[in-house]
């Protein structure tokens, strides 16, 4: 079996968790993402989990194999990474059907990673413009390709900002 596939079993989770666990042990570990996985991931296994068709337990395994590869990829999205995080740490007795639920709506209605960098682009241009950032003046391109890390961490501003703005719009509050 090829190890991309494989790999696309565990993100959709269609064999158990130990079967896909056997057959990934017989390929090498690399530190490139050969698979990325996407907010539709995520809010399946979730949807399983609100339905009885997966455990808590079997979430958590599952969250956890996905942040432990380094052939798997997030292409930016730091609140599906987040929420990964949170999935796979083993004290999160949060869980509940419920909490389960809104979060697959939230990841499926949230901002995406595109939706994410449109938005900073258009705040970063409007504090260039009204003289927010003193002295600095980069574009949010020029940002990206000299300060990766300050650009994850004003996308991830930005994120925090849509989220917020459509939980107000919805009246959820994860």
């Amino acid at each position: 079996m090829e190890r991309n596939s494989t790999l696309h079993e565990l993100l959709n989770l269609e064999k158990p968790l130990d079967e896909i666990l056997r057959t990934l042990g017989c390929f090498d570990r690399d530190g490139v993402p050969l698979v990325i996985v996407e907010r539709k991931h995520v809010a399946s296994i979730l949807r399983r989990y609100c339905e009885g068709d997966l455990n808590r337990n079997d979430v958590e395994r599952w969250a956890n194999l996905i942040v432990s590869r380094s052939d798997i990829g997030y292409n930016s999205d730091m609140a599906l990474r987040e929420l990964l995080l949170e999935l796979a740490l083993p004290e999160n007795s949060q869980l509940t059907r419920e909490r389960a639920g809104k979060s697959a709506v939230a990841l499926i209605e949230g901002p995406t990673a595109r939706a994410v960098e449109a938005a900073a682009r258009v705040l970063h241009h409007e504090a260039l413009r009204h003289g927010w950032w003193g002295q600095y003046k980069k574009s949010y391109d020029e940002l990206a390709a000299t300060d990766p890390i300050g650009k994850l961490e004003f996308d991830s501003l930005v994120e925090r900002m849509l989220i917020a703005a459509t939980q107000t719009k919805t009246g959820d509050n994860l």
